[in-house]
């Protein structure tokens, strides 16, 4: 029975991965080949490269979305990170396997895992994103400072970005600088949207694209929207700093409950211990009851961060 069992937790998931690969391979070329037959249909004298067809492939995934936004930008990220979400949810698991002997919380520690790639991908895109937010605010103040001293915007913006110290903006706003002239200023705007998760990226386009309609200078709507910025970011650790006092009320409510279990195992001989770590269906309602505990750390969290 063991034996069958490690056959199915083995085999199948490394046949699942296999199947995946093939018919993400199958898919890619289908798509290939559609994408050459619509060029050639709609042009009939030009292929697109191969470098756009891959973007064109992938720009409506969902996960290939984040995994741009992370910064992982090469063909098949998005199996790489499956297949390494399945296998950390399997390594994981068959650890804990080794320690409680049971099937039930392997499956469950299975699903639990997998999702861990994902949350720290989520913690890497929310990084980038809090460090371009950062040089982009200076990289707006700059600007307005320049502009009302008679520079114009493309110099000032260029000059702002030149002084920037935060190597992913300038990658960012170098598709600005380098593509803007070729494939004007929405697409390039565009290209950035698809690389960087941030929404006052999209307020500053916004007001570029606004402030060249009404024509003229547009240094005091930058200036409006720098102190729109800041007020936020004043606001937003004011909000921080309340809700640490929410999550360190519920780590001690947490500790506390940790503490009672120990004074009652002492009370009781060691009992409590001899059930949940000694005993099959002890092992299970434990696991269970870190998980509850974990997931309501989890939801308090959401509950706490005010955006």
């Amino acid at each position: 029975m063991d034996n069958l069992f490690l056959f199915f937790i083995i085999i199948i998931p490394i046949l699942f991965v296999v199947l995946a690969l093939s018919l993400y391979s199958f898919y890619t070329k289908m798509q290939y080949k559609k994408i050459i037959i619509n060029t050639l249909a709609n042009t009939n004298n030009k292929i697109l490269d191969k470098n756009k067809m891959e973007v064109n492939i992938h720009s409506d995934n969902w996960l290939g979305k984040k995994l741009k936004f992370a910064g992982f930008t090469k063909k098949g990220s998005e199996f790489v990170f499956v297949i390494i979400s399945i296998g950390f949810g399997l390594l994981a698991s068959f650890f804990i396997y080794f320690i409680t002997n049971s099937k039930v919380i392997f499956i469950f520690t299975t699903l639990i895992f997998a999702l861990f790639p994902y949350l720290f991908l989520m913690k890497i895109i929310k990084s980038r994103e809090e460090e371009f937010n950062f040089s982009l605010k200076e990289i707006i103040d700059k600007v307005t400072s320049m502009m009302k001293s008679g520079v114009g915007f493309e110099q000032a913006l260029k000059k702002s970005i030149l002084t920037c110290k935060s190597k992913l903006t300038k990658d960012v706003f170098n598709i600005y600088v380098n593509e803007k002239s070729i494939i004007g200023e929405d697409k390039c705007f565009e290209k950035m949207f698809n690389i960087i998760e941030s929404k006052e990226l999209r307020i500053f386009y916004l007001t570029i694209s606004i402030g060249r309609k009404s024509g003229g200078k547009f240094s005091n709507t930058l200036e409006k929207l720098r102190q729109t910025l800041q007020d936020q970011g004043e606001i937003k650790q004011e909000i921080t700093s309340s809700t640490k006092e929410i999550k360190v009320g519920t780590y001690m409510i947490i500790a506390l409950t940790f503490f009672t279990y120990i004074m009652m195992n002492n009370a009781l001989d060691n009992s409590l211990n001899a059930h949940f770590f000694g005993s099959d269906i002890g092992k299970i309602q434990m696991f269970f009851i870190i998980v509850w505990v974990a997931f309501g750390i989890f939801i308090n969290n959401l509950l706490t961060k005010i955006k």
